[in-house]
Formats: structure tokens, C-alpha cells, sequence
């Protein structure tokens, strides 16, 4: 599996962060730039990884709770010398990061972050398959799409892409898409055995998520009930305005760093190292 991303060194950092993409995004959105810009000044290398075929590769394609990439990524010689990885994720991205912060398969690994995330995949999937959320459908479809298409192209998934491009809704397509390429027995059973709500738990790794009650992707009741129980090591900070991934520019979390919603969060992941 070959995956692509944009390595940013600082030659005297011992401090990488790996930042990790929403569900039709890739290491090229502006979101995942802005904060590899805040790595950057806060004196941390970062890396902006694209999932399996979010780059538009074919290689193959993604789901809620891949780590598998973040830790393949973080396994490259190229990071070797690092002592202390942060993980920092945006919507669905921010799941896997929180995923991968239980996981903790690596021991360098000292904080995540994650900005918008569904906790219950079923839950999330059932609000954004509402009617009023079609025109978001859409949008994050089209991407989806793309990437599915040229994946299909090489042969490397087993329903056409004519197919899957008349999903309407998330749950048919994951079925159509996720459920056939990774084996589940079904779309309920691929959401309860990857999302992250009933494992909140077990989180030993110091962990903020980020989240807005205006949210028109991921609203805070399907957000809410997923708290229920969670480690101590879990912050959850709510905020009022912004959307979801994207918030003012003057944005405070009360850290002592440049306003906005990454060097805010860069800051309290440096905190944890």
C-alpha cells in the first residue's frame, strides 16, 4: 500500500506532528495546512498524511477507523529520529486520530487532537443522511467519488463505480463501498466494531477534541452520549460560532498563543509533551 503526504522538517525539532484529513479530503486541504503552519511556528516538524486513495491515487480506498495508515506512516525511516509524536485530526480524520491515541501502538506518541469528530459512527451517519443535510451530502460525495473512481478504474474494489455513484445516502453507500472492500458482515457491523465511543475508556494518552454546537455535519447530540463514561485523559472543549473543521480567526481556547483554532490546539499538544 503505497501512501503520499507533505513531510515539513524543522532540523532541531525531536517533535513531529502527523495531521490527518476529513473524510473527502486530503493532505492538500487548507485546513491541513494551516496547521502545519502552526507546527511550524510552534518548532515542530509536521506531516500531512493522505489516507489510502485520498490523493486520488486508486490505490485503494478509506475508512472511519483506518490507523493502519497513521501507524505505516509513522513506521517510515524518514521519521525515525523523532522522540515525540502528536496527532492532530479534522472530522472524521480526528475519529481515526482518536482511534489511534487508544490504540497507542506507538511509544513515542505523547498527545492528540481532534477538531469536529464523530464519536459513534452510526449515530453521526444516521444525522447526516437527514434531507436537510443533502447539499453537504453531495459535496463530501463528490470527492468520495472521485477518489472511488479511480481506485475502480485499477481494479482494486469489487462493486462498479456506476454503482456507488448513485448512493444517496452515507449508509447505503459505506455498504456498497467500505462494507464489500473490508469484509464487515454489514454497515451496522462495520460502525460498531470501528467507532471510537464505547473505547473513550480506555484512553490513557492525553487527548482534546474540539467541538462546535453549531456543527451542521456533526451535531453535538450525536456528539453528547459518546462522553458518557470517557477517560479522565479526555478534554472536550464546546464553542459557540464557527462551523464544523472551520472557526473565527480570533479564536481563544485561553492558551498562550496566537489566536485561532490551530496554533489554540498546537499549544495545548505542545503542553502534553
Amino acid at each position: 500500500m503505497r501512501l503520499t503526504g507533505f513531510l515539513t522538517e524543522i532540523a532541531e525539532s525531536d517533535t513531529i506532528v502527523l495531521i490527518v484529513h476529513g473524510l473527502s479530503g486530503n493532505a492538500t486541504s487548507p485546513y491541513c495546512l494551516s496547521a502545519a503552519r502552526a507546527a511550524r511556528q510552534a518548532g515542530f516538524s509536521s506531516l500531512r498524511l493522505s489516507l489510502r486513495g485520498a490523493d486520488y491515487s486508486g490505490e485503494d480506498i478509506l475508512h472511519g477507523g483506518i490507523t493502519q495508515d497513521l501507524w505505516a506512516a509513522l513506521g517510515a525511516p524518514e521519521l525515525a529520529r523523532y522522540r515525540n509524536v502528536l496527532l492532530f485530526g479534522y472530522s472524521v480524520g480526528g475519529h481515526i486520530v482518536l482511534r489511534a491515541a487508544i490504540e497507542h501502538a506507538d511509544a513515542r506518541l505523547r498527545a492528540a487532537a481532534a477538531i469536529c469528530p464523530p464519536l459513534n459512527l452510526d449515530s453521526a451517519t444516521a444525522s447526516f443522511d437527514r434531507p436537510a443535510r443533502s447539499a453537504y451530502r453531495r459535496y463530501i460525495f463528490r470527492g468520495l467519488n472521485k477518489a472511488y473512481n479511480v481506485t475502480a478504474a485499477r481494479g482494486r474494489v469489487r462493486v462498479p463505480a456506476a454503482v456507488v455513484s448513485r448512493a444517496r445516502s452515507c449508509r447505503e453507500r459505506d455498504s456498497l463501498t467500505v462494507v464489500e472492500r473490508f469484509g464487515f458482515k454489514s454497515v451496522q457491523d462495520y460502525y460498531e466494531r470501528e467507532s471510537v465511543a464505547p473505547r473513550l475508556s480506555g484512553l490513557r494518552i492525553p487527548s482534546l477534541v474540539v467541538a462546535s454546537r453549531q456543527d451542521p455535519l456533526v451535531p453535538p447530540d450525536t456528539v453528547m452520549p459518546a462522553l458518557v463514561g470517557a477517560s479522565a485523559a479526555l478534554s472536550v472543549t464546546w464553542l459557540d460560532g464557527g462551523g464544523h473543521v472551520y472557526f473565527p480567526r480570533n479564536l481563544s481556547l485561553g492558551e498562550q498563543a496566537p489566536p485561532g483554532l490551530e496554533h489554540q490546539v498546537m499549544r495545548w499538544l505542545a503542553r502534553q509533551v
